[in-house]
This record gives C-alpha cells, sequence and structure tokens, in this order.
C-alpha cells in the first residue's frame, strides 16, 4: 500500500474536497502541489468550500510548524460490495472495488455505467446507475425497474452488467436471500466480535378506525406487527450492515491500540493526516481478514440452523489485496 506523509495528506483532503477524489493518489498531491500559490482561487471554485478552506488553513498551519487539530476523513470506495467480495472470495469483483491494485482508482458506478452504455447504444451516466447498482446488492428488484423499466433492453443490460462485472457480489446476494426463514419471529446471526444481530420480521397490518364523536367518520391505522412472513427481501441488507458495523467496531479498536482517536461516520473514518497511513491500513486488513474467513458460512449456517458448506469464488483473495491502494479513498 502507498504511504504519505501528514503534509501529503492534507494536499490529498484539499483534492478531495476540490472534486478531485478519483483521481489517483499522485496525481492529487500534483494538482496541489501545482497550485500551491493559487489556494485561494481553489477554494472559490472548490466542490466543498468550506471543508476546503479548512485543510487549506491545515497546510499552512503545518508548514509552519505549528500544531493544527486537523482531522480529515476517507471513504470507502463502495463498502457493501467489498464486502460481499471478500465474504465470496471473488477477485474479479474486489478489483472492480479497489480491493486489488489496477493502478487506477476505480469508480465501480462509473465502470457500470459505461459498460451499459456499450451495450443499449445510449449513453448512460453515473448517476443513472448508482442508487439502482446500491440497491440490488440489498435485494431490490423495484430501483432498478424504476430506473431502466420493466422488461427493458437497458433492465437486461443492467443485470448482464452486473452478473460479469460483479460475479461475486451477485452470487453473495443471491445466497444471503435464499436463507430467509419463514417460520421465525427474528432472524439472529453472531458478528466476529461476539456481538449478536437480531432483527425482527415486521409485517404491516392496516386496520379502519371508526370515531363515533366524529359522526363515524373513519380512517385507516397502520402497524407493524412482529409475526412470520413467507418470503422477504431485507436478509442481504441486513446482513451486509451488520458486517459494515463490525468493520466500524474494529476500525476503533485497532486506532485505540495504536494510540490514535478515530472518528467514524458510517463507513467514512476521521482521523489526523499524521494517522491515515493507520487507518488505511486497518481497514484494509479488517478485509483480508473477512476475505480469509469462513464468515459467511458461520452467518448462513446460523440463520437457517444448518451446517452447509459454501464455496467461494477462490481461497487466496486476501493476497491479491496486498498492494491495494484506494479501499478507502
Amino acid at each position: 500500500m502507498q504511504t504519505f506523509t501528514g503534509i501529503e495528506y492534507i494536499k490529498i483532503d484539499m483534492a478531495n474536497q476540490y472534486g478531485l477524489d478519483k483521481l489517483t493518489w499522485d496525481a492529487r498531491i500534483e494538482f496541489i502541489t501545482t497550485n500551491i500559490n493559487n489556494l485561494d482561487t481553489l477554494e472559490t471554485n472548490a466542490k466543498e468550500p468550506i471543508l476546503f478552506a479548512k485543510a487549506k488553513r491545515a497546510y499552512r498551519d503545518a508548514t509552519a510548524k505549528h500544531k493544527t487539530g486537523f482531522i480529515m476523513g476517507l471513504d470507502a470506495t463502495a463498502s457493501g460490495i467489498q464486502i460481499m467480495a471478500c465474504l465470496q472470495g471473488c477477485p474479479k469483483t474486489a478489483k472492480q472495488v479497489n480491493l486489488g491494485n489496477t493502478g487506477a482508482r476505480e469508480d465501480v458506478y462509473q465502470v457500470v455505467a459505461d459498460k451499459m452504455s456499450k451495450i443499449v447504444g445510449d449513453q448512460l451516466y453515473k448517476e443513472d446507475v448508482k442508487k439502482p447498482v446500491m440497491t440490488t446488492f440489498y435485494g431490490s428488484k423495484n430501483q432498478p425497474e424504476e430506473a431502466f423499466g420493466e422488461d427493458t433492453p437497458e433492465l437486461e443490460a443492467f443485470y448482464k452488467t452486473l452478473s460479469e462485472m460483479l460475479p461475486g457480489a451477485m452470487e453473495c446476494m443471491q445466497d444471503m436471500q435464499k436463507c430467509w426463514q419463514p417460520t421465525v419471529l427474528e432472524h439472529k446471526w453472531t458478528l466476529p466480535d461476539g456481538h449478536v444481530a437480531k432483527v425482527k420480521v415486521l409485517n404491516t397490518v392496516d386496520k379502519k378506525i371508526e370515531i363515533d364523536e366524529l359522526d363515524h367518520a373513519t380512517y385507516t391505522h397502520r402497524a407493524y406487527v412482529n409475526t412470520p412472513a413467507p418470503k422477504g427481501l431485507s436478509l442481504a441488507a441486513n446482513i451486509v450492515h451488520s458486517i459494515d458495523g463490525w468493520i466500524v467496531r474494529e476500525q476503533v479498536r485497532k486506532a485505540s491500540m495504536q494510540g490514535f482517536e478515530l472518528l467514524t461516520i458510517h463507513d467514512s473514518f476521521w482521523a489526523s493526516p499524521n494517522f491515515m497511513n493507520n487507518v488505511r491500513q486497518n481497514y484494509l486488513d479488517t478485509l483480508k481478514e473477512i476475505a480469509d474467513s469462513s464468515l459467511l458460512e458461520d452467518i448462513l449456517n446460523e440463520i437457517t440452523g444448518l451446517k452447509g458448506k459454501l464455496t467461494k469464488l477462490s481461497n487466496n483473495l486476501s493476497s491479491t489485496m496486498l498492494h491495494s491502494n484506494y479501499a478507502l479513498s
């Protein structure tokens, strides 16, 4: 993994706030270095001018050898798909979400849009596909249909693209969804740190209410009732989110052991620039632990009460992740 000094990370943060977070690390640093005497002008045109100004001030304080108290954040690049790639041991999926080293900062949503555009012969954009891609891996059928229509060439191209580009994530999602238990009041599983996730099965019940005092006017009250359901679509989302939560707890634990403070906003990790090498390495190490584990098999067996064997797409994914550069970006 490529590493940087604290000053270089401040430059990276300025570039990110300017809107260049899809470039390589070196390109981001070079952009700020080239424009180091024009930071005030860059601030005016930045995508996030307030955060850019904060980083600019930190850079000037740091180069003057003054304490800054500055913290910066780096975000996971498609954390849900990253998790699924590791659970299923899929190098192809991992490569698309920066768990390998292609020499570039990959943008999975842009790649999906580009590949779909070639198939359908019409230009699609990242904004067109991001929400359908995200929700598909959480079990949604409605979002892709709302975006591309029912039984359309675009919808067919969408699923064809996901199956070819992200086969491990698609297989992982399908394995999770198949484990829905039709007779239970809750689904339960254990995370690696011992935390137990319990998700109640909730169904909507509508009841018509009549009010005698208002001339027998009526209204419908909707309640959520904990009862078994013959089928459901929430398992994939809940399992992945629970693993996401464990990853966050792991990052906080590792940071504490290494002697620095870490703040988190879901899959965005914030710390002093002097510790961002640690933050990136800790995150990558945790994903490698998932890739080397039988976590998906363990969770699905606990949910179903079975002792099935899950065959991963590979058993050496973590070795290909050693030089990953943009798991956080």
